[in-house]
């Protein structure tokens, strides 16, 4: 290994030549970059070719010597791409033949470079935490740092760089501001003064000069964003932030927000419907604990069911010397449009239903994206004093499924039908019923607890 490295030169001469968005990524002599990046910006090459130099230079630990980093994806298979253009290269300059270990094999989980002279690169998944221990690392890059979870970051690679004081960087795609976002937690870090180690930059797509020449005024930007809504074409070419993309539960989070919550005989038991028949017909039962936490401890589905075929399965399902899902139910909480299926479910189940489970979608939404938060919010996220408000039984599986990912905003122009500030009319049965407990039962956000005691004792709710 040489004591100086042109990096310029080593790029001139496998070919390299970056646009000025990849330039300025590479010049900055920051301990940490966050880059999130619009489609067909380069990310790939630039992380690639950021990660290379380190097989040439000494770690900057007080012992000296090879250095030793990561390519961390939140699946394995995010990885490759970076990692097969370092192999390749290396396959180039014949480093191949200078290795113990020189593999490129993603299904076997085997994407690893060691050198003769004690270089290190592996690639790793944030899929299974368990294995991001290991050495002190000199570099680590984060690709789809969108999809990573922020305390992939803070509780396990993080410490990693400490020893050596290394770097890192991370690029992808926006997915949205979540507050478990890695992405976005650390872009706003390295727009923060107090933070002098973090620099942050947005590189939209059109950055990229070699692929769009015209910049946003590109022919390929344009028809983007003809085909796109504004908010998709702002995350997946302006490399943006914004709420209304993807999934609508950005919040969601399957290690936090699953578990297993059996009947507690001592939290009030609720019931919250969806009326369907071609589209699922979703009855969900939900408890409440002292501290207004809410749980989703059951879900039931059906197609081609009417209302009184339900609460004849119901009943079936769960006769009062089996199970307490209808016997100790006390309120049902079900969809206001369908006042004559409600009074055929009220009446055959003998739970009074409650009003007030309507209003704007946007309230619902907003209500349940509030629970799903971890509060509370001076605490560090992944803390265990920090607790979300709402939690799902795992065997609710569509629910969570309609959370995680179903549940998802108009991506192009042809899928808004007739409001934009709505998300799309499809595999969301679970979440509205969700939604009509949520609104009926603890009202509209900035509800008093008098004013909600109020309302309930009024039958409202």
């Amino acid at each position: 290994m040489a004591g100086v490295f042109d990096k310029g030169a080593y790029f001139k001469k496998l070919g390299y030549h970056p646009h000025p968005g990849q330039e300025q990524f590479h010049n900055c002599p920051i301990r940490f970059r966050v880059a999130p990046n619009g489609r067909r910006f380069g990310k790939t090459m630039m992380g690639a070719y950021e990660v290379e130099p380190a097989a040439f230079t000494v770690s900057k630990h007080i012992t000296g010597g090879a250095q030793m980093g990561w390519i961390c994806g939140p699946q394995y298979s995010d990885a490759e791409k970076e990692f097969k253009i370092v192999y390749d290269d290396f396959r180039k300059i014949g480093i191949d033949r200078e290795s113990i270990k020189f593999q490129n094999n993603v299904d076997n989980g085997q994407m690893k470079i060691i050198t003769n002279w004690g270089f290190e690169l592996v690639c790793k998944s944030a899929k299974h935490p368990e294995t991001l221990v290991g050495d002190g690392l000199d570099f680590v890059l984060m690709v789809e740092a969108g999809r990573h979870k922020r305390r992939t970051w803070a509780q396990y690679i993080r410490p990693t760089l400490s020893d050596k004081k290394g770097w890192a960087a991370f690029t992808g795609v926006p997915e949205g501001k979540s507050e478990h976002s890695l992405l976005y937690s650390l872009f706003n870090r390295g727009r923060d003064p107090k933070f002098p180690s973090w620099w942050s930059q947005r590189f939209p797509s059109w950055s990229n000069t070699i692929i769009f020449p015209g910049g946003r005024n590109d022919p390929e930007i344009v028809e983007a964003a003809a085909d796109l809504t504004d908010d998709e074409f702002n995350r997946q070419y302006g490399a943006q932030f914004v709420d209304k993309v993807g999934a609508v539960m950005q919040e969601w989070d399957d290690d936090i927000h699953l578990g297993t919550f059996p009947y507690n005989p001592a939290w009030p038991l609720y019931m919250a419907v969806d009326y369907g028949f071609t589209n699922p017909f979703v009855v969900l039962f939900i408890q409440v604990d002292g501290w207004g936490r809410v749980y989703v401890i059951k879900e039931d589905r059906w197609t081609q069911a009417d209302s009184v075929q339900v609460a004849r399965n119901l009943k079936e399902m769960y006769p009062s010397h089996a199970s307490p899902l209808i016997s100790k139910c006390v309120r049902m909480y079900p969809d206001p449009a369908e006042p004559d299926d409600t009074m055929t479910m009220s009446n055959a189940l003998k739970i009074p239903a409650m009003g007030n489970t309507g209003g704007p979608l946007r309230t619902r939404l907003a209500l349940i994206r509030e629970a799903l938060k971890t509060k509370p919010e001076h605490v560090p996220v992944g803390h265990p004093d920090r607790q979300p408000g709402l939690f799902v039984d795992r065997s609710c599986v569509t629910l969570a499924w309609e959370m995680r990912e179903g549940y998802r905003w108009p991506e192009t122009r042809s899928e808004v039908k007739s409001d934009s500030e709505h998300p799309m009319d499809k595999d969301n049965h679970g979440t509205e019923a969700l939604g009509r407990f949520m609104r009926g039962f603890f009202g509209i956000p900035g509800e008093t607890m008098t004013q909600r005691r109020t309302r309930q004792s009024r039958g409202l709710g």
